[in-house]
């Protein structure tokens, strides 16, 4: 039961990151950026992947550039 928890609350982490760093995608570059393709991006990143865009989104001139690797 513990572990059930731990997943369900670290699952709830990474929902909460891909929020966050989706509005502040939308508030950066605009509406447009919600596009399918970014929503699966986000949903499926790993924690370290959102973190360093969450950090490269206040150095990227546009969308492209924030998702180049």
């Amino acid at each position: 039961m513990l572990a059930g928890l731990q997943e369900g609350e670290a699952k709830g982490r990474m929902e909460g990151r891909s929020a966050i760093l989706l509005r502040l995608l939308v508030k950066r570059f605009g509406p447009d950026v919600l596009d399918g393709n970014i929503q699966e991006r986000l949903r499926t990143a790993g924690p370290e992947q959102l973190d360093f865009w969450a950090e490269r989104i206040l150095d990227a001139e546009n969308i492209d550039e924030l998702f180049a690797e």
